[in-house]
């Protein structure tokens, strides 16, 4: 290629070097003088597909069907040239998403703006010479016309650039596999882009390494991902493959997390394949079905059919489930709602296990609108009526009216849920309502435990927050809320009254000593320093020795919500 551009750039300099002496007549080659080259006219041309993506022109005109600021139902792609890159370094280094522009070669006028994506195989983009003008590039993503004027993908990292100059990075959003011809492990280790996957669970790994001997380990949090092998007796770590589920209805519905006798078993799955644990994984992994059941979007339903979307979130006037997904979706992936909202709707699902009612308390099941079967909204680890515990699985039934009420998010920007961890309750079950409509939310002992080592407090789901039980001082079954890990910092939220109140706190064995901050917004309420304890290691249940300097006190003057937080792990217990 070298070769060819020096010889093209000699040949020009030698026309140069024998034409440079002849009279040329003005005004040839003055600037500001030259002839504009009219738009050529472009005919809208594509369907959208990986294989036959639109052109400039074909998903202006598409967009132009839909309504303003009316996100299109399903992804599609879009071929151009890059006309235009406005990106800063500075959006790069704390987004790593990217703005530009997209013409047709040969017509300027008709444009299309490629908002806030990411780039190939869904990775942020490092630098903003990652897309130059006149680069050729695919991009795959939802599109709006954002206030009626500007045909765009919808932001916020939501779409990405698929490929540049035809080289792509993976995470794409067709693949060669099909339901009925899924990928084995051995050819999805060596594979990328969203594709079906059939394998067999042949163990599980918590942190962060695949590891020898960490293969078969029980599951022991949410956090846990399954390893999947093309024969259900596999042993070799090197024929394994991770996946990670999302942390909502299919997880919870295969129970995976919670149930190794799930070994052998095998499964068919959908997501993008991408480097996870230093080998080829899969992540974002949005279907799934196991022993006859599925769960998920199941990406072969390409025509949803959507209610209307209703309400506004209030108790006298909920959204349903429509107006639900909207609401989460338009808050971006991963963002959680500022306030609490009321859902109404209908069980399609309920997967909840005896086990996670006796050991939690909390339910997870599946939203819909009647009528309306595939646009979905998960209830996600919430708590019954009156933000009581649950005390069967059977408590919610399939077909059941319901109103749940907390703070919403949309996980991995493709699951619609509640925050999780006992944050939303059950408001209303057919009609019936519970005499508690505090609407604080969260967790809390509801159980009437009056030790001083119970926790009577209202508390919210947060960052690496993890329920246990501990014995404190000798007394049995307290409970024991965990944040942070070696290398992440943790927080939660509590919902408190105006008064004085007091907590345990303790930090993890053989550390230093940490500071918990304990903040109203962005004010700081209190700073406590927390010392470390020999009971504070391992998992719960843990068995833990206090005195009264591992008591803390403070006070608020009126009723808000505060969020507790350390970079450090620290259990808490006896929150009151």
């Amino acid at each position: 290629m070298k070769k060819t551009l020096k010889s093209i750039l000699f040949a020009t300099l030698g026309v140069f070097a024998f034409t440079c002496c002849e009279d040329v007549p003005a005004p040839y080659q003055i600037p500001g003088t030259e002839e504009k080259v009219p738009d050529k006219e472009i005919q809208p041309a594509g369907t959208g597909t990986l294989e036959d993506p639109y052109n400039v022109a074909g998903v202006v005109a598409f967009i132009n069907t839909l309504q303003a600021d009316t996100e299109s139902e399903q992804a599609v792609y879009i071929k151009g040239k890059v006309a235009s890159n406005t990106t800063s370094e500075s959006t790069i280094t704390q987004y790593g998403n990217m703005t530009f522009t997209m013409i047709d070669e040969g017509n300027k006028s008709t444009t299309f703006t490629a908002f806030q994506v990411y780039g190939p195989g869904k990775k942020k983009f490092t630098a903003v010479t990652d897309i130059k003008v006149g680069d050729e590039v695919v991009v795959y993503g939802k599109v709006v016309n954002y206030k009626g004027t500007t045909p765009e993908t919808v932001g916020k990292g939501a779409a990405y650039v698929y490929s540049i100059n035809s080289e792509n990075g993976g995470g794409g959003g067709t693949s060669s596999s099909t339901k009925e011809t899924p990928l084995s492990i051995a050819q999805a280790k060596t594979s990328n882009g969203n594709n079906y996957v059939k394998g067999y669970i042949v163990g599980y790994i918590d942190g962060t390494k695949l590891e020898e001997g960490a293969k078969f380990a029980v599951p022991t949090s949410a956090e846990t991902e399954i390893l999947l092998a093309d024969t259900p007796e596999e042993t070799d770590p090197a024929n394994v493959f991770p996946v990670q589920l999302p942390s909502g209805a299919i997880r919870d519905a295969l129970e995976l997390s919670a149930h190794p006798d799930n070994l052998k078993k095998e499964v068919l799955l959908y997501g993008s394949l991408e480097t996870y644990f230093g080998v080829t994984g899969m992540k974002s992994t949005s279907w799934g079905t196991i022993d006859g059941k599925s769960f998920g979007k199941d990406p072969d339903n390409t025509n949803i059919d959507t209610a209307t979307p209703q309400g506004n979130g209030t108790k006298e006037n909920p959204y349903n489930v429509a107006g639900a997904i909207k609401y989460v979706t338009e808050l971006g992936a991963d963002v959680t709602s500022n306030s609490e909202v009321y859902v109404k709707g209908t069980v399609k699902s309920n997967n909840t296990t005896e086990a996670t009612i006796t050991q939690y308390g909390n339910m997870s099941f599946v939203m819909i609108d009647k009528g309306f079967e595939n646009a979905e909204f998960q209830a996600y680890q919430v708590y019954g009526p009156g933000n009581k515990k649950f005390t069967s699985a059977s408590d919610i039934k399939v077909g059941d009216e319901v109103i749940v009420y907390g703070k919403v998010v949309n996980y991995k920007g493709n699951t619609p849920e509640t925050t999780g961890k006992g944050s939303a309750y059950v408001y209303s079950l057919n009609g019936n309502t519970d005499s508690d409509d505090s609407g604080n939310g969260g967790g809390g002992d509801n159980d009437e435990d009056t030790s001083e080592y119970a926790t009577s407090l209202s508390y919210g789901s947060g960052n690496f927050l993890t329920e246990g039980i501990a014995t404190i001082n000798g007394v049995a079954n307290c409970k024991a809320l965990k944040i942070g890990t070696t290398s992440k910092a943790g927080d939660f939220t509590l919902t408190v009254p105006a008064g004085k109140h007091s907590f345990y706190a303790v930090t993890w064995k053989g550390t230093a000593p940490a500071d918990v901050v304990l903040k109203n917004g962005e004010t700081v309420i209190k700073t406590v320093t927390v010392q470390p304890n020999d009971g504070a290691t391992g998992n719960s249940p843990y068995t833990i020795t206090v005195t009264e300097a591992d008591k803390y006190e403070f006070e608020v003057s009126a009723d808000c919500t505060v969020t507790v937080t350390s970079d450090k792990r620290i259990i808490f217990f006896g929150i009151k």
